[in-house]
């Protein structure tokens, strides 16, 4: 009787522990559903387990692949009038050296003239259009004693301690994100726009836009937008 008495009582003690476990299990307590609970979450290792975000998950196949080259999907009549639209006023340049080598920057055995006709700006740093009617890029600040922040690459799952710092200083900033990284981490996207940062494009998969043809470049750009419609914000307009 004493056996069994004990064993009964181990099962119990091991099935009170399991359970115990699995409340204070920090990933299962977080709420990854909104950003308010997302934002709460101060452990990276929490925040880099993959979550699943219905409004995204339920829209991935209007995406193109994550991570690679964005081009504009064969059914999305929407992206393709729109690139019609818009086609006959892009200038005609050819891409830069030979994909795939050259979506990571390889410009092995490609010549280009030493006189920038492209304003080509990482083979020259050109901020002014060689094209007339484009503005200038805003390379300055123009204000006297005035920084700027600017941060690319978001948003990223290990951010809220970024987000917070901000917040502390009470600095406003603007955030260069890539597509794919708002459909992996929207709840982090989100949270850049709540704390009221600048949220701007930086193309969905971050490849050379000098390497790419032009309805891959609109591909990148149009594709990063909707997915910030989608995970970020839904006023937003692709227009």
């Amino acid at each position: 009787m004493r056996l069994l008495s004990s064993l009964v009582s181990s099962t119990k003690l091991a099935t009170l522990l399991l359970a115990a476990s699995f409340f204070v299990n920090p990933t299962l307590a977080q709420d990854r559903t909104t950003e308010q609970g997302e934002a709460q979450i101060s452990d990276p290792n929490v925040e880099c387990t993959p979550y699943y975000y219905a409004t995204v998950g339920n829209a991935r196949y209007n995406f193109p692949t994550v991570w690679t080259v964005a081009t504009v999907l064969s059914n999305d009549t929407t992206a393709q009038d729109k690139y019609n639209s818009i086609s006959s006023g892009i200038p005609n340049i050819a891409p830069k050296g030979t994909q795939p080598q050259s979506l990571t920057g390889n410009w092995t055995n490609f010549t280009y003239s030493s006189t920038d006709p492209d304003c080509w700006w990482t083979y020259h740093q050109c901020t002014t259009p060689k094209l007339s009617g484009l503005p200038s890029d805003t390379a300055t600040v123009p204000e006297p004693n005035t920084l700027g922040y600017g941060f690319d690459d978001g948003p990223n799952c290990s951010h809220n301690a970024f987000y917070d710092f901000l917040q502390q200083q009470n600095q406003k900033a603007s955030m260069f994100y890539i597509g794919s990284n708002v459909l992996d981490w929207p709840l982090e996207a989100q949270r850049g726009l709540a704390d009221g940062h600048e949220i701007c494009v930086h193309t969905w998969s971050h490849k050379y836009m000098t390497a790419l043809t032009n309805d891959q470049a609109f591909a990148e750009l149009y594709y990063t937008v909707c997915g910030m419609c989608t995970g970020v914000d839904s006023r937003i307009d692709v227009d």
